[in-house]
């Protein structure tokens, strides 16, 4: 996947960073030089001469162990964060959405979820705030409870199809009056505007929900 060859393209340019401060600090400590110490001269009574010396090599060893650690926490921190990125990216484009129930599935991008996100809000979030069920607590957007309906709703197409007409739970009786769908549109201002394409990308959506946060999703205003 995309995000997990950027993850690791930013822990090899790390590493790469790290040793380079590596060297410049070894190279930096191999040729600095201490404080000038007064050199005696054989003569009694001659002024002292300055002379410099190198510190002593414990004091050289020292520095080379802190820089390589400082610059080895530096890389390690870089790279961590960038594959935190690329694992959260990794994991929108992996899952897997049912779309019919012939077995065909499909997965979404970033900007796909984004997007049923923000229509699901628009014109589902006062009734299915967190993929509950305001009105009927017994029946959320849960995948279990979308399979228990007849027909089956826990797919692209089911879902689709409810919002293009919907039916009661056991598929008897058509509810288009009663809950904003295609069919009803004159009596659902926010369903006037709403295309194929949008109803897809809501249910689509709701069924990246089941698929992320199973534990929360359906429990709606208890965890929203």
């Amino acid at each position: 996947m995309a995000g997990r060859k950027t993850a690791a393209t930013g822990l090899a340019v790390a590493c790469a960073m790290g040793l380079a401060s590596l060297h410049s600090v070894f190279v930096a400590q191999r040729g600095s030089v201490g404080a000038p110490h007064p050199a005696v001269t054989p003569e009694a009574g001659a002024s002292p001469s300055w002379s410099t010396v190198e510190e002593p090599e414990e004091l050289t060893f020292f520095s080379w162990v802190s820089a390589m650690r400082l610059a080895a926490g530096a890389a390690l921190s870089f790279a961590l964060v960038t594959a935190s990125a690329g694992s959260a990216l990794a994991d929108v484009e992996d899952v897997v959405i049912a779309v019919d129930d012939k077995g065909k599935t499909t997965s979404l991008t970033k900007e796909q979820v984004i997007r049923g996100k923000r229509l699901f809000n628009a014109a589902c979030s006062s009734c299915h705030v967190g993929g509950g069920t305001r009105t009927n607590q017994n029946v959320g957007l849960s995948t279990e409870e979308l399979a228990g309906a007849q027909p089956n709703r826990a797919t692209i197409e089911g879902l689709v199809d409810y919002m293009n007409s919907p039916t009661t739970y056991d598929g008897l009786k058509d509810i288009s009056e009663v809950h904003p769908s295609i069919k009803a549109a004159d009596i659902w201002p926010k369903m006037r505007s709403m295309k194929q394409q949008d109803l897809y990308d809501m249910s689509a959506y709701i069924l990246y929900m089941n698929q992320t946060i199973p534990e929360k999703w359906g429990g709606g205003k208890q965890y929203y």
